[in-house]
C-alpha cells in the first residue's frame, strides 16, 4: 500500500467553506483522498465544492466529527502541522521531509496530519493530541500560510518522498569535443565574415572555455554540431535552407 492510501487530513474548526474546498483540490493533485473535519456544525458543502472543482468528491465524502480526540482514534501516527513553537507544544518539531521519512516507515494503519484553524492555528490542547508537530520552513517577515497552501506543501512533500529517484544525471562531453565545438564555431563564424582580422585563437579559447564551463550533455553536443553544420552548408552553397533544426 503507497504511503496515500492510509493518509487522512483533518481540519480543526475551519472558519471557511471555500478553505475547505481548496484543501480537498490540494489533496486529490497528490493523490489523497480521506478528510476529516472537525466541526459543532455541519459546513456547507455546497460552497466548498465550488473551490474544490474536480475535487468535489473528496469533499462530499469526508466525514465530520465533533472532537479531535474522535477523529484520531484509529490512527497509529498524528502530526499536527504548525507554525508556533514553545515551551508548552513539542520538544521537537519535525520538517516536512522528516515527517514524510516517518510516514514511509509506519508500517500500516492510518496516519492522520492534523491542520488547525486558519486565524489560529492548532492550540496547544489540540497539539496535545498528536505524536509529532511539524513546521513548513517560511520567512520571519511573513510566517503564516493559507491553510490550502500548507496542505499542498505537506501532501506534495509526501507524493515525492513516495516517488522513486529520477536519474537526472548525464556525463559531459569530453574536452576533445569541447575542442573540436569551438574551433567549427570559430570557423563557421569566420566564414560569414564576422571577423575583420586575424587572428582568431582568442575567440576559440573564449568557446572553449563557455562551451567547457557549461558541461554540454552529448544531446546538446549533437544539436550544436547540427546547427553549425547546416550554416556550414548554407554557407558554401550561398542558398537558403528551409530544412529545420533537429
Amino acid at each position: 500500500m503507497g504511503i496515500r492510501e492510509n493518509i487522512t487530513i483533518v481540519l480543526v474548526n475551519p472558519s471557511e467553506e471555500k478553505n475547505i474546498g481548496l484543501a480537498a483540490r490540494a489533496m486529490k493533485t497528490m493523490g489523497i483522498s480521506s478528510l476529516k473535519i472537525i466541526a459543532q456544525k455541519r459546513p456547507d458543502f455546497k460552497r466548498a465544492a465550488i473551490t474544490a472543482v474536480h475535487a468535489a468528491d473528496i469533499v462530499k465524502a469526508c466525514t465530520v466529527v465533533p472532537n479531535l480526540k474522535q477523529a484520531l482514534q484509529d490512527s497509529v501516527l498524528i502530526a499536527g502541522i504548525t507554525r508556533r513553537q514553545g515551551k508548552f507544544r513539542k520538544y521537537v518539531t519535525l520538517t516536512p521531509e522528516q515527517l514524510a521519512e516517518r510516514v514511509a516507515a509506519v508500517p500500516g494503519g492510518r496516519v492522520s496530519l492534523v491542520f488547525g484553524t486558519e486565524k489560529h492555528g492548532l492550540s496547544d490542547a489540540e497539539l496535545s493530541h498528536c505524536h509529532v508537530a511539524v513546521n513548513i520552513p517560511s520567512s520571519p517577515l511573513f510566517p503564516s500560510l493559507n491553510l490550502s497552501h500548507a496542505v499542498q506543501i505537506i501532501t506534495y512533500i509526501l507524493y515525492r518522498h513516495e516517488l522513486p529517484a529520477q536519474d537526472v544525471s548525464f556525463s559531459p562531453v569530453p574536452k576533445s569535443r569541447v575542442d573540436s565545438l569551438a574551433k567549427t564555431t570559430t570557423a563557421v563564424l569566420k566564414k560569414m565574415g564576422i571577423f575583420k582580422q586575424a587572428p582568431y585563437h582568442d575567440i576559440g579559447v573564449f568557446f572553449q572555455d563557455i562551451m567547457g564551463r557549461a558541461g554540454l550533455s552529448d544531446a546538446e553536443a549533437a544539436r550544436l554540431e547540427s546547427i553549425l553544420g547546416q550554416i556550414d552548408g548554407i554557407l558554401t552553397s550561398g542558398t537558403g535552407n528551409s530544412k529545420s533544426v533537429p
